[in-house]
């Protein structure tokens, strides 16, 4: 998949409007038959939320019984609480834009797919608001604020969803750029 390095705020209306209809095509034409199909569907999705702030997307595939475990406990239950938690990272960041270093997918359509992935998140909170008020404008280097995490992908009601999601993250950077709550 062509990949973007570009922040949306550095981008024309054209740029994101093309990069936007190219993930979008991605999810629409999605086969679910090979592990290929599942890691391209992924990034286009993790592009769509984070980048170009569709974060009802997580609706579209997130099942609403998820469990997702964190390091450090932090965890969270529900697409409902996945959607606030990506809002308020959003709304510190909003410059945010998502790296992809790897997805990797294994599975079939019969016994459900499994993937993982590595970004890392370019951004800053230099025009970002959160409870106490504006960013504190500090920004994440590359690669500082890494994310790892692994979905399980199962038929539930007859739709493809995430029923489950493990992930770990560099704790640090990203408490240092968002504060903590």
């Amino acid at each position: 998949m062509l990949r973007v390095r570009k922040k949306i705020t550095e981008m024309t209306t054209d740029e994101i409007l093309a990069e936007r209809e190219m993930y979008e095509e991605v999810v629409r034409n999605c086969k679910y038959e090979k592990p290929e199909d599942i890691s391209e569907l992924f990034e286009a999705y993790t592009m769509l939320i984070w980048k170009h702030k569709q974060v009802g997307r997580v609706y579209d595939f997130y099942y609403d019984g998820l469990k997702e475990e964190r390091d450090g406990g932090d965890n969270l239950e529900g697409s409902d609480h996945v959607v606030e938690d990506t809002l308020r990272a959003l709304a510190r960041t909003p410059d945010l834009d998502c790296v992809f270093e790897e997805i990797h997918c294994i599975g079939d359509p019969e016994n459900g797919f499994r993937f993982g992935q590595v970004v890392w998140n370019d951004a800053s909170s230099q025009d970002g608001i959160g409870p106490n008020g504006p960013g504190n404008g500090m920004g994440y280097g590359d690669r500082e604020d890494l994310e790892m995490c692994e979905c399980w992908i199962e038929k539930v009601d007859g739709k493809w969803r995430v029923a489950k999601e493990a992930s770990i993250r560099s704790n640090g950077a990203y408490r240092r750029v968002l504060g903590d709550d």
